[in-house]
């Protein structure tokens, strides 16, 4: 995509900034990996797609009514994240969906090849996995205008669905100890797989997509709250 960060077809609304740490990410030059706003949204829109659709699916194999009920609205939640990044999008391209088409086809054979066998463990991919994503895709906001930076952090730092899955896989670990001691593993299988998503998204040169060395103070901070995250639901990291 052509489009510049300051193109905006009609500004339409303003949130108020949200908070965030700074970490290593804002101590460095972003400049040169940062895509620009069209494209990170349709990045972030395509990951909330493929997300959101699967949530819905494990909620009709939930082993109960409750995780049956906390995937369902995990689901809505993050349908909504994407429905107003599609909104966003639509300020600065033509075609939202057809801006959003590359990416998610990209992301969706990446998660077809991060597909668990078990349940349970692909309710973790999409904590994991589509967190991982999220926090990529919030440290990469702080570069852009605050136009439209500021829509994108109220955006991407709103995460109840994070809150109701934590809740159905604390329960799935409190039925059986294995069951966190297999997830844990998983997890740890998939952050190669996801960090391969979040560099696809990154702004290219003349020379291809960046190197390890210019993506790594970038992924430091996002692996900093991916240990988090796992530490929270008691995963080795």
């Amino acid at each position: 995509m052509q489009w510049r960060w300051w193109r905006r077809k009609n500004p339409r609304r303003s949130f108020r900034l949200g908070s965030r740490k700074k970490g290593t990410a804002s101590r460095v030059d972003l400049s040169a990996l940062t895509p620009t706003v069209s494209d990170l949204v349709a990045h972030a829109g395509a990951t909330s797609s493929i997300v959101a659709a699967q949530y819905q699916e494990l909620s009709t194999q939930a082993w109960s009514a409750h995780d049956a009920d906390e995937l369902s609205r995990a689901s809505r939640a993050v349908l909504a994240r994407y429905e107003a990044l599609r909104e966003i999008l639509d300020d600065y391209v033509d075609d939202p969906v057809a801006a959003m088409a590359e990416p998610r086809a990209y992301q969706k054979s990446q998660f077809e090849l991060m597909r668990a066998d078990n349940w349970y463990e692909r309710i973790a991919t999409c904590v994991i996995a589509g967190g991982f994503l999220m926090d990529f895709y919030r440290v990469m906001v702080d570069p852009l205008p605050d136009r439209a930076a500021k829509p994108l952090r109220r955006l991407l730092d709103d995460r109840p669905d994070d809150v109701l899955a934590h809740q159905v896989l604390t329960r799935v670990f409190e039925a059986d100890v294995a069951y966190r001691d297999r997830v844990s593993l998983w997890g740890r299988r998939l952050v190669g797989d996801t960090m391969l998503i979040a560099r696809h998204a990154l702004r290219t040169s003349e020379s291809g997509r960046p190197g390890q060395s210019e993506v790594e103070p970038v992924l430091t901070d996002v692996v900093t709250e991916h240990t988090r995250r796992m530490d929270s639901l008691g995963l080795t990291a």
